[in-house]
């Protein structure tokens, strides 16, 4: 249960055109190729082809995604929320 939003967290994909999701507190970034969302599970990479953001209401944490979907890629991050730097990637 998302504590922050108050309810819990959905991803739902249809035929991968079309995805749905609640709990999003806010689109980091947007074009054709790729969406990136903070979300209550973390950040959340939407790529494919011809994406489009259907609906957007953060109010309520709903998006709704149109699209190719290719891939949905949670990013691994540290205990402090951010991702590790280069050397520490490469040094683990």
């Amino acid at each position: 249960m998302d504590k922050a939003l108050g309810k819990g967290y959905q991803l739902v994909m249809l035929d991968r055109e079309k995805l749905s999701l609640t709990g999003v507190r806010k689109v980091q970034s947007f074009d054709p190729k790729e969406i990136v969302l903070d979300t209550g599970n973390g950040t959340l990479s939407v790529k494919g082809d011809q994406l489009g953001i259907k609906q957007l209401d953060l109010g309520s944490g709903v998006v709704e995604i149109e699209g190719r979907i290719d891939t949905m890629n949670y990013p691994r991050q540290t205990n402090n929320g951010t991702r590790p730097s280069l050397w520490g990637r490469i040094f683990r």
